[in-house]
């Protein structure tokens, strides 16, 4: 590999990565990776065996990314518990790679492997998990029927407007309702 370029294996990630989020996977195949990345057949399966092996390989890297980027607004002592929980759903709306993994995960669950859905569905549950520990931050125990509730209000009025193609909810509108829960 030469110093400063990724490697190949990064560069049919990258591709991977593009193909998914805008074809989903059964519309990804592997002749795709290799014309978008720029490498040959044997390359490709060099490093992935399987179509599945590549995208378990992308799930686990968006997981990462994923969790880091709500890190930064779990660390951010500025942001209220309300304007909090909208940087994380707004974050993970805004990302095109990041609503790939749910179509995936929920409009093509029949074509995926058990320990593929598994880190799909341990994507949604890492967002949970990052939610709940805001709140904790916030507040110390908020009850569970709390916390999904706030969740329940982000995710219908962030997230599944970005999965459908629908407009989000004013941002106004889902402070109001968060605060109303949260308080």
């Amino acid at each position: 590999m030469a110093r400063g370029r990724p490697s190949k294996k990064q560069v049919i990630l990258d591709a991977a990565r593009q193909l998914f989020a805008t074809s989903g996977y059964q519309g990804t195949s592997i002749d795709l990776v290799v014309q978008t990345a720029g490498v040959s057949k044997p390359t490709v399966y060099n490093n992935f065996p399987t179509k599945q092996a590549l995208l378990i390989a992308l799930l686990e890297e968006l997981l990462l990314q994923a969790q880091g980027q709500r890190q930064v607004i779990l660390d951010d002592d500025s942001l209220s518990l309300v304007a909090g929980m909208v940087a994380i759903f707004r974050q993970l709306a805004g990302v095109p790679e990041y609503l790939a993994v749910y179509r995936m995960c929920y409009g093509e669950r029949h074509k995926l492997d058990e320990v593929t859905y598994q880190l799909c569905a341990g994507f949604d549950q890492a967002l949970k998990d990052d939610c709940r520990s805001l709140l904790q931050k916030h507040g110390g125990e908020h009850q569970e029927c709390v916390a999904l509730v706030a969740i329940a209000i982000c995710r219908e009025s962030l997230l599944i407007p970005a999965l459908s193609g629908g407009e989000a909810t004013a941002e106004d509108v889902i402070e109001a309702a968060l605060s109303r829960v949260l308080t």
